[in-house]
């Protein structure tokens, strides 16, 4: 018989990452509670505060540990006491400011157990969005980051195109850090629960005209103005309602919009939703109608949820998930007309409900999370148990 472990693993420490509203803090959640089932101890760095978005998790709380947001002194002093106290098998992290400041301990070498980065968006929209006298800072604090980090995991293939690019613009290929491609985990069998939760809006639950379905943050990058737009269009040719789930700051802008179409009674904005699955699983049709992306997991979880899908043609994610477009639509960013017609036809012809369900399934937790632990080469407790 093996000799028998006599100490726990190591955790792995997760930066960067706030409980709070949106499709990224749910990801994290379904992450720590896939790496809890396989037996993987998770340790948080997070500002002090109360966060109570992690009574969602179906596992026990994970331990957390007190990490600057303002004072990147102070964070490096906290984050050098974490890893002398704790040990950590890995590092984990989800935003640029926590990975700048890994990237500095590494510029005074300090020892550190491995250091990954996990990066959501399109490299090249984000650069792009910033203004035009700020992007060659941003560029190289990315570049600064990236390079001082043992890997970096994209949630999606264009994600991984674009580090690519902007890794090997000054490098060669085997100077750079590996990039792994790693699907963001979504726990399918909790969202298909929470699906048949009462319908959290009266036209939900209203079958004679179809709803379409739109979510996210009310920001520009969502282009939410698009899909009115293309709802208005829509409307000529037969009746339907939109609701748009989520808050932000251009509430009044779409408000406004809706009033000067005349859509006021055809058009709602009820703000975030705790449970978004049940709007997802009653909706005719999801829209998603985004300017870039990273990997929009709100349509990964429309899929999961049977509901036929339309999306832009947005750098990235979309192509990936809706395979090509052969599971819905893909059409131009920013047409208003081709959006509408995408709809129209979506509407009168939806894809099997057999065959969403099963694209969704290459999304399982399971199947991120050994991925994950997979590049971060950490081994679960269960996989290191001794064997008789």
């Amino acid at each position: 018989m093996s000799i028998p472990l006599s100490e726990p693993p190591a955790p792995l420490a997760l930066l960067g990452f706030r409980p709070g509203a949106g499709g990224i803090p749910r990801v994290m959640l379904d992450l720590i509670d896939g790496l809890h089932q396989q037996q993987v101890p998770v340790d948080l760095l997070l500002p002090a505060g109360d966060y109570p978005d992690l009574a969602r998790l179906a596992t026990p709380i994970p331990a957390c540990f007190p990490l600057s947001s303002g004072d990147r002194q102070r964070a490096r002093q906290e984050l050098t006491h974490y890893l002398a106290e704790r040990q950590p098998a890995a590092l984990l992290s989800n935003k640029d400011r926590s990975s700048a400041l890994l990237a500095d301990l590494r510029a005074q070498d300090q020892c550190l157990p491995p250091v990954w980065l996990r990066i959501g968006s399109d490299v090249r929209e984000k650069i792009r969005s910033k203004r035009i006298w700020r992007r060659s800072a941003y560029r190289a604090e990315l570049l600064r980051s990236y390079r001082a980090a043992d890997g970096l995991i994209a949630n999606s293939s264009g994600v991984a195109e674009s580090l690519a690019a902007l890794l090997h613009q000054k490098r060669t290929p085997e100077q750079a850090p590996p990039i792994r491609t790693i699907a963001n985990p979504l726990n399918l069998n909790r969202i298909a629960e929470l699906s048949t939760a009462p319908a959290p809006h009266p036209w939900l639950a209203d079958h004679s005209t179809p709803v379409i379905l739109g979510m996210g943050r009310l920001v520009a990058v969502k282009d939410f103005p698009l899909l009115i737009r293309a709802f208005a269009r829509l409307r000529h040719h037969r009746q339907a309602r939109l609701i748009i789930v989520g808050e932000g700051r251009q509430r009044a802008a779409l408000e406004r919009l809706i009033r000067r179409l005349g859509l006021t009674d055809a058009v709602a904005l009820p703000g975030y939703l705790d449970n978004p699955f049940a709007a997802l699983a009653r909706a005719a049709l999801f829209v998603l109608s985004s300017r870039y992306e990273g990997s929009p997991n709100v349509l990964i979880e429309a899929l999961a949820c049977a509901t036929s899908c339309v999306a832009t043609d947005c750098r990235s994610g979309p192509r990936d998930i809706l395979a090509q477009g052969q599971l819905g639509p893909l059409t131009p960013v920013g047409d208003v007309a081709a959006l509408a017609d995408a709809m129209r036809q979506t509407l009168e012809a939806p894809p099997a409900a057999d065959t969403l369900l099963a694209a969704a399934q290459r999304f399982d937790l399971s199947r991120s999370v050994a991925s994950y632990l997979q590049a971060l080469g950490i081994a679960s407790a269960a996989q290191l148990q001794p064997v008789p």
